[in-house]
């Protein structure tokens, strides 16, 4: 639309197409609130800050058990969580007990676990927690932690105890003693918009510094316009670590999503533990993929 009404004031000697760039500066303008009425309809809260928009609305379904309270970030959801009490506490979306993360938590020592999720959403993985876990929590956008707590439940009926940290958590965990995580979530790569930081060579070592023996890296890597599977493969060999792709197909269930997570671990036996292994696959190599690190990668080398 502004392209179009540069366009506009440029080209008004020429009376023609004077008049094409205003109408199509009209038309856009009328797409445009057209898509923010659609935005707009139905959502309970949304808001807009330096990070870009965030809503929630109620989505119902044919069985009102079903129904759901979703948060989206744009057009990529950020988490679900059922409206009916007795199945709040259960995990949906991207989240699910058969999805990479919620193997690589179930593989966890049986004792209180200590989990790190970088990327909040909603706060579906807290669900995960029992007494005596600690789930510490990296996001960088304030208002993520507002409607987690405002628009859902996850965090507050958890019975882990719960760490915030608010802010980049690659510099978070750059300043923090070891933290001993047996499995850290890598959760931000869902977007178009990926944040390369935290998929490079330098922050492989972050992370597998704040991992205990034994411990699991989890990279949620489901994204419509990248493959990023190989790309966190190629650093974990380079690291001399392992990793296997686990890809949860869920096409039969409304309220989980068909998922790919790439668990990372120092030796390949923790990636064979059950429930892990049954749903573990190679990732196959991309030709001519180097390891990305804070100076160099190529998205177009990945893109579907």
């Amino acid at each position: 639309m502004l392209t179009a009404l540069v366009a506009a004031a440029v080209l008004r000697s020429r009376r023609w197409l004077w008049v094409a760039s205003v109408a199509v500066a009209g038309c856009c303008a009328w797409f445009l609130s057209l898509q923010v009425r659609d935005d707009m309809a139905g959502a309970r809260v949304m808001q807009r800050n330096f990070y870009g928009t965030l809503v929630t609305v109620d989505t119902k379904r044919d069985d009102p058990a079903d129904d759901v309270r979703q948060m989206y970030h744009g057009s990529v959801k950020h988490g679900e969580q059922f409206l009916v009490p007795a199945r709040r506490g259960e995990p949906t979306s991207y989240y699910g007990r058969t999805a990479g993360i919620g193997r690589a938590i179930a593989a966890a020592l049986a004792g209180p676990r200590r989990v790190g999720l970088i990327g909040l959403g909603a706060g579906t993985l807290a669900g995960y927690g029992r007494a005596g876990d600690v789930y510490r929590v990296y996001e960088i956008n304030p208002q993520v932690f507002e409607l987690a707590d405002s628009e859902f439940s996850f965090l507050r009926d958890s019975p882990a105890r719960i760490e915030r940290v608010l802010g980049d958590a690659r510099l978070a965990l750059e300043s923090e003693p070891p933290q001993g995580f047996d499995v850290l979530a890598v959760d931000a790569f869902s977007g178009d918009s990926v944040p390369i930081h935290l998929i490079t060579a330098e922050a492989m070592d972050v992370y597998l510094r704040h991992l205990r023996p034994g411990g699991i890296m989890a990279f949620h890597v489901t994204n419509r316009f990248l493959a990023l599977a190989p790309v966190v493969a190629k650093i974990a060999e380079s690291k001399g670590l392992h990793a296997v792709l686990v890809h949860d197909d869920t096409s039969d269930t409304a309220w989980l999503r068909d998922t790919d997570w790439v668990l990372v671990a120092r030796d390949a036996e923790t990636l064979a533990h059950e429930p892990i292994g049954a749903a573990a696959s190679a990732i196959a190599p991309v030709a001519g993929t180097r390891p990305w690190t804070d100076d160099f990668n190529n998205l177009l080398s990945v893109l579907k």
